[in-house]
């Protein structure tokens, strides 16, 4: 078989590596804009320099994330035009996944845009093409006084607030189409909506704290203390809540009194001792959970930059196990077989690891060029967004002629012009 698992005598397993990838990345996108809510609909001012940079990366990240599922179609425009040339509303899932994830697409860039626009309006008043592109950016709507500013604001809280229902609504109806499917034993139970959405929040939080802290590295900023620890004590929450719904779910699956013949039958020999015992309580409860609140208890880990990466890192390594154990231990119990199906995951070709690693390249180019072209950096006083200098020499009397940083502190700081425009 050319996917990421082999079949049985008597059947095949067709969900494979980039279906474990896409629940992955779809719960990166809501955790992340969630961080990106903080400080607009829950009022974490200290936040409030991360929000421009979460927004960046949500939207990166949800433009990539329906790439897993078109490489995982063997013939991709024949899907997209089956979904948007029949009715299949509202019996397919996938059908509503696509206006979901259409109307998450039109929310987010209006994010982008209210986030940046102040900012966005200030550079464009810097000479040549770097300015003519931030003033198309801004539609033309370049009032920066404070009263447009707090209306930008207004609109923001409202946009985040309808945003983090389309977040959990985003990820939590890929646990739904799991929990739904009541053929597989391993994935018919009412948690796996709630897992996936918790999850989704554990993940998103720690790649923040990671992309923060390395975006600042790279500039040569010190992170803001409160941003980092602020974070990791909202990930600490939710991987406390993570462990509970775990715990949950193993009593509700793994004990036979508690559970179905069949959901206790493969949870105890895939998951507990079968061939999905290491990623399950090794990785995904062991390193993913267990192992970041044991780090997080060490204060002179949870108070430094490497223990603070090596706590995030293990969690996402941990989520990322899964989705491993759902998507390919609920299809390694056989419906029609005594056995069960083995997996091989390929380097190459079709499902294989380098796929994967190019829908993960393709976000992060776009958020590459996403943080190149927004000015995310306007919240951090006394770094040089843009110098005049990279624009070449000026007339005189336009911004240009204004010292390096006087962009960026005009940009982080909400008021009137640092000149008068004309007209």
């Amino acid at each position: 078989m050319g996917g990421s698992l082999t079949h049985s005598a008597l059947e095949n397993a067709y969900w494979g590596l980039l279906i474990v990838t896409y629940p992955f990345i779809s719960g990166l996108v809501a955790g992340s804009f969630v961080v990106s809510s903080l400080s607009h609909v829950f009022h974490q001012s200290r936040f409030d320099a991360l929000a421009p940079l979460a927004v960046l990366v949500s939207l990166a990240l949800l433009v990539s994330a329906p790439l897993t599922v078109l490489a995982d179609a063997r013939q991709p425009h024949v899907a997209l035009t089956e979904i948007f040339t029949r009715d299949h509303i509202p019996y397919s899932p996938l059908s509503m996944f696509i206006i979901v994830w259409l109307t998450y697409m039109a929310l987010m860039i209006a994010e982008l845009y209210f986030t940046f626009r102040v900012p966005n309006s200030r550079l464009a008043q810097v000479v040549g093409w770097r300015g003519r592109l931030h003033r198309l950016l801004t539609l033309g709507h370049l009032d920066t006084a404070p009263a447009s500013a707090q209306k930008d604001r207004r609109v923001l809280v409202y946009l985040s607030t309808f945003g983090i229902v389309l977040a959990f609504l985003f990820h939590g109806y890929i646990g739904f189409v799991f929990g739904a499917t009541k053929a597989r034993p391993l994935w018919a139970t009412p948690l796996m909506p709630v897992l996936f959405i918790v999850s989704a929040m554990v993940s998103g939080i720690a790649l923040m704290w990671l992309v923060y802290t390395l975006a600042m590295a790279f500039y040569g900023q010190r992170p803001d203390r409160a941003i980092t620890h602020g974070l990791l004590r909202y990930l600490i929450l939710f991987l406390l809540l993570d462990l509970f719904l775990d715990v949950v779910d193993i009593l509700t699956s793994a004990v036979p009194e508690y559970s179905q013949d069949p959901t206790y039958y493969g949870f105890y020999h895939l998951l507990l001792h079968g061939p999905f015992a290491v990623s399950y309580l090794g990785v995904q409860l062991g390193a993913g959970v267990i192992l970041p609140l044991l780090l997080w208890s060490v204060p002179a880990v949870r108070n430094s930059r490497l223990g603070g990466a090596a706590i995030c890192l293990v969690v996402l390594v941990g989520v990322y196990a899964m989705r491993w154990n759902v998507v390919l231990g609920g299809q390694a119990q056989s419906k029609i077989s005594a056995g069960t199906l083995s997996i091989s995951v390929p380097w190459t070709g079709y499902d294989s690891v380098q796929t994967v690693i190019g829908v993960l390249a393709v976000a992060f180019i776009v958020f590459m060029l996403l943080a190149w072209v927004f000015p995310w950096r306007a919240g951090h006083e006394g770094v040089e967004m843009l110098t005049p200098a990279a624009e070449g020499p000026a007339p005189a009397g336009t911004v240009a002629s204004a010292p390096p940083t006087t962009i960026a502190l005009a940009a982080a700081r909400p008021g009137p012009d640092p000149v008068p425009r004309k007209g």
